[in-house]
């Protein structure tokens, strides 16, 4: 079905601000806006954020390099704005636009110019919804290849992956399931329609990111669809940070070797940003083979109060599956599956458009487009999965009055997908579509610099064409008239200062999952409804001492109508099947501590007691009953876990000791799914320990072990996790920090 949007208008909107933007000549005198950020006993700080702001946002920001340096240009339009800086472990500040030597104290926190979270640009200090962010100098440092292993660490996150490196990798947050969670890559979704939010997290190399943001808890009222328990934005490098280039190579087990090359420059005003990686390992067992290849590419062009930033990234990989040969209870395992691979092809694209009318009014203008090309070769043949996404939103930020700052803004996004096993009873392939829309308002109120409120709404429209039916599917599916339904998803939040050393934090927000294409495709009910929830929590964050702050939140998420699919592998092609599961919960406690008692030592450790159940099975249409059960846990949602980093930094050495735990959980037979029943999965422990040791100016020698203590653990049942590896590698860079 094809709908008439505002879409149309809007790319016209995004080519023509494009030809301006190309044919505008650059800001002739800008001003130089330079200087260097220190700590308390007046040694420079690399890597910290600083970023020129006013009442609507960001004007410009950059990452200091080596030696604390910041250089950046902004244009004399702009009559107010300040400075606003921060970095890990160390006390944020803001501070007149003409400050060139900037002193932090340290302190244990941590803090962002700009997170997740909010339609405005709001540090995370100042707003109630729990946000965290990866910087570029911890990716660099930690020497992960995939930046979803620094995420492990991050508070209320779970990750299950299925075996060895580029195995899918799930993230569950504070209970939520795996397709809950809205993925971006510089603002551009990138979740599978056809898995229904799904994103795989074990494809994305670290090389070209440059920052990760994190916003936990239902953002639907910002982000729409697939924001039920988180917001993961994916921040690539950036010529904003002027002059940096990067090389790594590194071999270890298994086969596994990596190399990448990075960099980015700024002249004048234009800018450009490069990075290649390609990452091959053999695997632990045969068939258990990755390659993953990527190329990115962002320019950036400033003048004037306008900026306009463009970029493309191809990502390509190859993984052999081998099968669950972990824990087998029902003796089904019939052996290493030495023929099934899955392959995927990947290019996002996407351009933002920025214009500071005034001090008071900004434009920001979005656009992107992402494709997933994936084919899976099964003992039974080939099949294949093609996404589709095409994403534009239009918002304005205005500065209503001292306390009171307003965005609103239009989103669209085009959904759609074919897949060799989504056909009519003629196995006619067809393309699956659906259309959402988007209108959305934000607010921030800030009093006194003591009290900071986001509240905000968002109207979704989801268009659905008609779906041809399926006698032959796994239940019949009957013709699905084409339908339109809307959602409104509100939220407030708000943050406390009683003073520097205690803060209190909370939020109440809706989130919405609109069934995906496999959930519409499995299943006999031509009304599946989307998931929605509604979430609480509250939290203190305090300064115990200058050393050590601690930050304790309880959450409580309820889930409606969530659409449970049913089946298991591609070993038994027509065992899936989809519904509505009426009513369950997750509730819990997160605890974040961070322990800062020298500027060379910190050390963090993150707790997540959670617990879960079905609470009602009034609504489903066929199986749903056959499987759980009142009072049961949701699947793959462990009880118990956390995580735990020390950094060291001595000298011409950098060591991080990481520890990641997880307690048992409820999981599924692994050949089988839950036709073939519902078992207790072990919880584990793993350990890592990196070293860098730099030999001669920006020249690096590391190792990095994973499993340190040689653990058997399976993050999913019946899928091993790798036993000790290690790699070793060489890096250099012109400036580490960025």
């Amino acid at each position: 079905m094809k709908l008439e949007t505002p879409f149309t208008s809007m790319a016209a909107t995004l080519v023509a601000l494009s030809l301006l933007a190309l044919s505008t000549p650059a800001q002739l005198h800008a001003a130089e806006i330079q200087g260097t950020v220190f700590d308390s006993s007046m040694a420079p700080i690399p890597g910290a954020q600083v970023a020129a702001f006013n009442d609507v946002g960001v004007i410009v920001s950059q990452i200091t390099d080596d030696r604390g340096h910041f250089d950046f240009n902004v244009s004399p339009v702009y009559e107010n704005y300040r400075l606003r800086v921060s970095a890990p472990g160390f006390q944020p500040v803001t501070v007149a636009a003409g400050a060139s030597n900037i002193v932090l104290q340290l302190a244990p926190v941590a803090d962002s110019v700009r997170v997740e979270g909010s339609a405005i640009d709001v540090p995370a200090g100042q707003q109630g919804t729990s946000v965290s962010t990866i910087t570029s100098a911890e990716i660099r440092e930690r020497n992960e290849a995939q930046p979803f292993d620094l995420m492990r660490d991050l508070p209320g996150m779970v990750f299950a992956q299925g075996g060895a490196r580029g195995s899918v990798a799930d993230l569950f947050v504070r209970g939520g399931t795996s397709s809950y969670n809205l993925v971006e890559l510089n603002g551009i979704p990138i979740n599978s329609f056809y898995y229904g939010g799904l994103f795989d997290f074990s494809q994305l190399p670290s090389d070209f990111i440059s920052e990760i943001d994190v916003a936990r808890g239902p953002q639907s009222a910002v982000y729409g669809s697939y924001a039920i328990s988180s917001v993961v934005n994916f921040v690539t490098r950036s010529p904003e940070n002027g002059p940096a280039l990067d090389f790594v190579a590194e071999g270890g087990t298994h086969g596994e070797n990596r190399i990448g090359l990075s960099g980015s420059f700024l002249v004048h005003g234009w800018g450009l940003a490069a990075s290649g990686s390609s990452l091959l390992t053999n695997g632990p067992v045969q068939n258990s083979d990755y390659r993953n290849d990527n190329l990115f590419l962002s320019g950036e062009h400033r003048w004037f109060t306008q900026s306009l930033f463009v970029f493309g990234n191809f990502n390509s990989n190859d993984v052999g599956e081998p099968g669950p040969y972990g824990s087998n209870p029902a003796g089904l395992f019939p052996g290493l599956d030495l023929i099934s691979r899955s392959k995927n092809n990947t290019p996002v694209a996407g351009l933002h458009y920025q214009d500071d009318f005034t001090d008071d009014i900004r434009l920001d203008i979005t656009g992107g487009f992402n494709l997933n090309n994936s084919f899976y070769i099964s003992p039974f043949g080939g099949s294949f999965n093609k996404d589709i996404r095409s994403f534009g939103d239009a918002r304005g930020t205005f500065r209503i009055g001292r306390y009171w700052t307003m965005a609103a803004g239009f989103a669209f996004s085009r959904e759609e997908m074919r897949n060799s096993f989504v056909t009519d009873t003629g196995l006619n392939g067809f393309l699956l579509g659906r259309d959402n829309e988007g209108i959305y308002i934000d607010n921030h109120f800030a009093f006194l610099g003591k009290l900071f409120i986001n509240a905000g709404a968002r109207e979704e429209l989801f268009e659905t064409g008609r779906i041809p039916g399926d006698a032959d599917n796994f239940p019949p599916r009957p013709d699905f008239p084409s339908r339109d339904y809307s959602r409104l998803s509100p939220r407030i939040s708000g943050a406390y200062m009683f003073d520097p050393y205690l803060r209190l934090h909370a939020s109440y927000a809706t989130g919405i999952r609109p069934p995906g294409g496999s959930d519409i495709a499995f299943t006999n009910n031509p009304n599946l409804r989307p998931e929605r929830t509604q979430s609480y929590d509250l939290g203190i964050e305090q300064r115990v001492s200058n050393e050590f702050s601690l930050d304790e939140t309880w959450f409580r998420n309820q889930y409606r109508d969530q659409i449970v699919s049913l089946g298991g592998s591609l070993s038994a092609l027509s065992q899936f099947y989809s519904d509505n599961l009426a009513r369950s919960r997750a509730e819990g406690l997160e605890i974040s501590a961070r322990y800062r008692p020298l500027s060379w030592i910190s050390a963090t450790a993150n707790y997540m007691w959670l617990e879960t159940d079905v609470l009602s099975l009034k609504g489903g249409t066929g199986l749903v009953q056959q499987f759980f059960s009142l009072g049961q846990p949701l699947l793959r949602e462990p009880k118990q876990s956390g995580s735990a980093v020390l950094n060291v930094h001595f000298s011409k050495v950098d060591v991080n000791l990481s520890g990641y735990f997880r307690g048992h959980d409820l999981d599924v037979e692994p050949n089988y799914g839950a036709f073939a029943g519902l078992f207790r999965a072990a919880g584990f422990v793993s350990t890592g320990i990196n070293v860098n040791y730099r030999l001669r100016g920006n020249l690096t020698l590391y190792a990095n072990l994973r499993n340190a203590l040689d653990r058997h653990y399976e993050e999913i049942y019946g899928y091993p996790a790798p036993f000790l590896n290690v790699v070793t590698g060489v890096k250099w860079s012109l400036a580490r920090a960025r």
